[in-house]
């Protein structure tokens, strides 16, 4: 198993199987993020992807906002000026490389969303599973108002959520969209009371975790996999899911329940 990396200031990483609970600890800024944190959030869910006790990860944040995107302005008080092309060199080697991370590993995303979700904040809500938002939280995607295009993925991930008019909305007039209308619309998993907010999650997080672990994983692969393949090859990638699932320890174990008369206890193999 590839170790978890020492988080670096700004963020908590905390492992207690079969949850992962990663924490943006910035309040002070929003919980912005450094290029530091991203590169650890990368590193950490590629641990989280090969590590078998691990069966859910929640990803959550301190005070009154989840994150309003990247530090720009730590960056731009470094002191140096970068040379010319640096956003295309640095971007493919992290939040290029974040986004995917999130889509791709085979466990499931809950993410808690009080306050700003903003720019990479708000990518990093919809590339989770599950996001859970106050109702009252407010998503934006201000890129175009500031004078600069959307980056982290914003303009591939609000389209297939919400739908071209929707995304047109977001990021090309830049307007603000509460938890509320994000949940009607289908950017997230479900808007609840602002004090409602990290129950919810973590019982959902709760819930994943006791699921067939096996099976989720694939699913969710099924699922993102899907919008850039042919339905003849997506079946395909359907049966190849389906033969990985039937031979898992959860399957065998529904199976036996279902002789016995009792709910399934999966352990996520």
């Amino acid at each position: 198993m590839k170790p978890y990396p020492t988080p670096p200031e700004g963020l908590q990483v905390v492992s207690a199987p079969p949850l992962l609970t990663l924490t943006l600890d910035r309040p002070q800024r929003r919980n912005s993020l450094t290029d530091d944190i991203v590169l650890a959030l990368i590193d950490t869910l590629e641990a989280a992807s090969a590590d078998e006790e691990i069966r859910v990860v929640l990803l959550t944040a301190t005070g009154d906002n989840f994150c309003s995107g990247f530090d720009l302005a730590g960056r731009a008080g470094s002191g140096s000026r970068p040379r010319p092309g640096s956003i295309s060199r640095r971007m493919p080697y992290l939040v290029n490389r974040l986004i995917p991370v999130m889509l791709e590993v085979q466990v499931p995303i809950v993410c808690a969303v009080r306050g700003w979700a903003v720019g990479l904040g708000l990518s990093l809500a919809l590339a989770s599973d599950f996001a859970i938002a106050a109702d009252d939280a407010r998503l934006r995607a201000p890129f175009t108002s500031m004078g600069i295009t959307p980056d982290s993925g914003s303009s591939w991930l609000l389209p297939r959520l919400a739908g071209v008019a929707r995304a047109k909305q977001m990021l090309m007039l830049g307007e603000e969209v509460s938890g509320a209308e994000a949940a009607a619309w289908g950017l997230i998993h479900q808007a609840v009371s602002p004090d409602q907010v990290d129950a919810e999650a973590a019982a959902l997080a709760t819930r994943l975790a006791a699921s067939a672990t096996v099976a989720v994983g694939l699913a969710k692969a099924l699922i993102h996999r899907g919008s850039g393949r042919s339905l003849e090859a997506h079946l395909g990638d359907e049966a190849y899911a389906m033969e990985l699932s039937s031979r898992s320890a959860d399957f065998r174990e529904w199976a036996e329940s279902r002789k016995e008369g009792r709910p399934p206890d999966f352990i996520g193999r």
